[in-house]
């Protein structure tokens, strides 16, 4: 009798015992097996894009061999896993260059990149043009809604370090999940504008101050702006206060507001089962690229930062 290795993918497990023995099981179970492994497996890219993604590294989560493995999907998605990875690469780039304000640059850094000459080649040989031109034409975002779900999340997360920092706050108190939560950024904008500041002299905050997938009801939130000079943070009537450092995790999503409690749902699970870190006590953060638009709030990009041990 072989050995019984058991591999687990997002909750499905199997023994190599099973699949030794897939020709005495039932068509219909064979069947739904393969369908949950590769749904599971393009969940896995998906949430990986930032990354270098390899057959072996797919090989190694499914417990297949590579060769059975790009067999298996090939058949599945009618073209190479390779073939795959860099459409799901290039149409979330697209998805980002229309929706967003996100710099070209950033972009391509986000769908795993590293360098504008391999982006652009990469990018011009799906869309037959260059990044910059598609964000420029309004005809090709007319086309937008027939790219995949305006959904990204990266499940690549990094552990830095925050110092405190001064900073101008806006309290608020309202659902983190909901635009209407957005309306605080609307006195942001009109103090910048009335103090003669410029937005590109701050960084953006919203300090998170209760876990809203665990207690629903209204909680504070704060709208901050932290100078990125010291020079820059001029005395007025709302509240100067310092915010928190400590040791964060940070992972990044982009998504219409409606997402938001999806995708903080699956980093959370993310985290909690597939990493060694651990939630510590204190404060989260949204840090925004830039201003957040109050009128029109979805598809920025977030980069979410907890507090850990």
């Amino acid at each position: 009798m072989p050995r019984n290795h058991t591999y687990q993918m997002q909750g499905f497990v199997f023994s190599s015992f099973q699949r030794s023995n897939i020709g005495k099981v039932r068509l219909q179970d064979a069947i739904y097996f393969c369908f949950v492994m590769v749904k599971e497996l393009l969940t896995y890219i998906s949430h990986r894009l930032s990354e270098e993604i390899t057959l072996e590294d797919l090989s190694r989560i499914s417990g297949y061999s590579p060769f059975h493995l790009h067999r298996k999907i090939k058949e599945e998605l009618g073209e190479p896993v390779g073939d795959f990875i860099k459409r799901q690469r290039i149409e979330t780039a697209a998805q980002l260059l229309v929706l967003t304000s996100i710099p070209v640059a950033d972009i391509k850094y986000l769908v795993g990149y590293n360098n504008d000459s391999a982006f652009s080649k990469a990018f011009k040989s799906l869309m037959n043009v260059s990044p910059r031109t598609f964000r420029a034409s309004n005809v090709l975002k007319a086309a937008s809604g027939k790219l995949s779900s305006n959904n990204y999340v990266s499940l690549s997360y990094e552990v830095t370090h925050l110092p405190k920092q001064e900073a101008i706050v806006f309290p608020a108190i309202g659902n983190y999940f909901s635009k209407d939560i957005y309306t605080i950024w609307k006195e942001v904008q009109a103090f910048i504008n009335h103090e003669g500041l410029i937005e590109k002299d701050f960084d953006y905050y919203a300090v998170l101050h209760a876990c809203q997938n665990v207690t629903p009801s209204p909680a504070r939130y704060d709208a901050v702006i932290i100078p990125r000079t010291k020079n820059k943070l001029t005395t007025s009537r709302f509240f100067k206060s310092e915010i928190p450092g400590g040791k964060f995790v940070r992972y990044r999503f982009c998504c219409p507001v409606s997402k938001y409690k999806e995708n903080t749902l699956l980093i959370n699970k993310h985290m909690s089962e597939e990493t060694q870190l651990q939630h510590g006590a204190g404060v989260s953060y949204f840090k925004f690229l830039s201003l957040p638009d109050y009128e029109n709030p979805d598809n920025q990009l977030i980069e979410w930062l907890m507090p850990i041990k």
